[in-house]
């Protein structure tokens, strides 16, 4: 997951680089629904690997979910405190005004 974040953001400021306008949205859009199914397919993958487990338990699907979200965590603290900056200079997670 970390890796693919990592690979996701330099994709992004590569992007920000080389290209602008309707170009530079249409591969940023492109990219980000590729990033959003590699993200999400380990969650998929784990909620049908232990789809019976599940059923028995709330508690098994709440912990299978905790699991996903710590490994998610490492990637959003990695997007959200080192990079961050840098994406707002190339144009990207603009704070709202």
């Amino acid at each position: 997951m970390s890796i693919a974040m990592v690979i996701y953001i330099y994709l992004l400021l590569g992007i920000a680089k080389n290209f602008c306008g309707i170009i530079k949205s249409f591969l940023v859009m492109t990219l980000y629904l590729f990033f959003t199914v590699v993200e999400v397919s380990p969650l998929f993958y784990l909620l049908g690997k232990y789809q019976t487990a599940i059923q028995e338990s709330i508690f098994n699907l709440i912990s299978l979910l905790f699991i996903y979200c710590l490994m998610v965590a490492p990637a959003c603290y990695y997007l959200g405190k080192v990079k961050i900056r840098e994406l707002q200079r190339a144009g990207f997670f603009l704070p709202r005004r």
